[in-house]
């Protein structure tokens, strides 16, 4: 015997065979069929259908793109129409209630439950208030419409689709305000990613992600929409390069480093910057950081060059005092005060979560500053030490400093300088004995639950000689 659903599904499908009928019956069909008959439009590419089906949505919003899989221009196309059959309607019908368009890849669970895969009493109430509670009103005025959706661009140019929703959102600038939350560029683009930005509503940009090697040129062109994004909270940036006629040309450079650094001033809802691989930060941290009006919970600058005067500033800004998770990897302390870096985690001992200073050049004699503070930070849960140069000594006394950090459950070491012969290759059956005795410091105080002591790399096997608590022997990582 079929259930319901699926006898319900069988008479939708019988109806949309003719498409005159369909039309016609939209203006009689009850508002909790239009999911489930929208559902089997959309698979069946009916554009006609669904371009009428939009127009006269009874819902508040309509989340379509959970349902594009992928890129479908013609789809596309017939959800604008529709909207642009909604617009033009001077007076709308009392069941035209779409005031949200939500192009994201979000709100699954409306179509499993409400359009019929899901056997689920429902009443049109209950439908309404299954939709998304999210409304941005960004722009006040006239507008009838709001476009929702988020952007991951991994090509270096714009597919189609987003080329033609760019031409029609433009178009239509007094009447749809385009909201995007999360925006990440994944290839550096041939287009100039600040025209992308014209169709936007730049303030309800939250998370922005520059994935891709841009060079310093592209960045500064895009630097004056970064500025309109008021509410950022995410900024992300992966690696800038100088194009190579820019090598020589410092007064160009200069001129692009004051571009950037001055939409920082914006930004001022900022909660996590990850900036790596970026130098121009170099005497300009200060600049970045002291408009924020909120503590940072996340500050990663990650192979980045920095002054002493911006680790002075680091160690005593406001901002950083509530941080949750702090990573310098790749940031060289060979000429920069340890102290500093000691200073900044004594601001930290209650909120520190992780601590990643992978690879900033860490000697013996810098280390032991960081110890009492460090022991303090109760509430570490992951901590990356590898790369830096320390003894069997100092590695012991760092181990013997981490006796009161309970949650932690991450830990990696680097493998102590005494498992390296005088070509600076890894002595196999050194790095195992000096890995087991550290593994036993701690054991001695604490029983680790994760934790792997990890070489430079290794000539032989061309990978990393790594130690964790289960091995006897090391093991290699690429």
């Amino acid at each position: 015997m079929s259930s319901p659903s699926s006898l319900k599904l069988l008479a939708i499908k019988s109806l949309l065979k003719d498409e005159a009928l369909s039309l016609s019956a939209l203006k009689t069909l009850p508002m909790e069929l239009f999911p489930p008959v929208f559902k089997v439009a959309f698979d069946g590419k009916q554009t006609n259908i669904l371009r009428a089906m939009v127009a006269a949505w009874p819902f508040r919003c309509l989340p379509v793109g959970a349902l594009m899989k992928t890129s479908d221009l013609e789809i596309l196309k017939a959800v604008l129409d529709g909207l642009d059959l909604l617009i033009k309607q001077k007076a709308q019908p009392r069941t035209c209630k779409l005031e949200v368009l939500d192009l994201r890849n979000s709100q699954h669970n409306f179509w499993k439950v409400w359009a019929g895969t899901e056997d689920v009493e429902c009443s049109p109430d209950v439908i309404s208030e299954r939709q998304s509670a999210v409304c941005h009103t960004i722009r006040r005025g006239k507008q009838i419409v709001t476009v929702m959706m988020d952007l991951s661009l991994k090509s270096r140019d714009l597919c189609k689709s987003l080329k033609y929703f760019h031409w029609w959102a433009k178009q239509r600038k007094d009447v749809v305000q385009v909201i995007c939350e999360k925006l990440e560029f994944g290839a550096r683009p041939v287009y100039k990613p600040l025209k992308l930005l014209e169709v936007f509503e730049q303030s309800s940009i939250q998370e922005l992600e520059v994935n891709a090697r841009w060079d310093l040129r592209t960045l500064a062109m895009f630097a004056p929409g970064l500025g309109q994004m008021r509410n950022l909270q995410k900024l992300l940036i992966n690696e800038i390069f100088t194009p190579l006629e820019w090598f020589r040309d410092q007064e160009m450079k200069e001129l692009c480093f004051r571009d950037i650094i001055s939409q920082f001033s914006q930004l001022k809802k900022l909660k996590n910057l990850y900036l790596n691989g970026v130098f121009f930060l170099h005497d300009r941290l200060d600049r970045v950081l002291r408009n924020l009006e909120s503590p940072l919970e996340i500050l990663a600058i990650t192979r980045c060059m920095l002054s002493e005067a911006d680790m002075m500033y680091l160690s005593q800004c406001l901002s950083v005092h509530q941080l949750t998770h702090l990573d310098l990897s790749g940031v060289s302390f060979l000429n920069l005060s340890h102290a500093l870096l000691g200073r900044l985690l004594e601001r930290l001992t209650g909120t520190l979560r992780t601590l990643k200073l992978k690879g900033c050049k860490l000697m013996d004699f810098q280390i032991g500053v960081l110890l009492p503070a460090l022991s303090q930070c109760s509430q570490l849960v992951e901590v990356n030490f590898v790369k830096n140069f320390l003894s069997v000594s100092s590695l012991q006394k760092l181990l013997q400093h981490t006796a009161n950090l309970k949650n932690l459950t991450l830990e990696m070491y680097p493998a102590p300088d005494e498992v390296y012969d005088d070509t600076g290759d890894v002595m196999p059956d050194r790095f195992a004995q000096h890995c087991f005795e550290l593994l036993e410091t701690i054991r001695g105080i604490r029983e680790p639950r994760e934790i792997y002591f990890v070489s430079k790399r290794c000539l032989d096997c061309q990978g990393f000689c790594v130690y964790d608590k289960e091995a006897s022997l090391c093991s290699c990582w690429e």
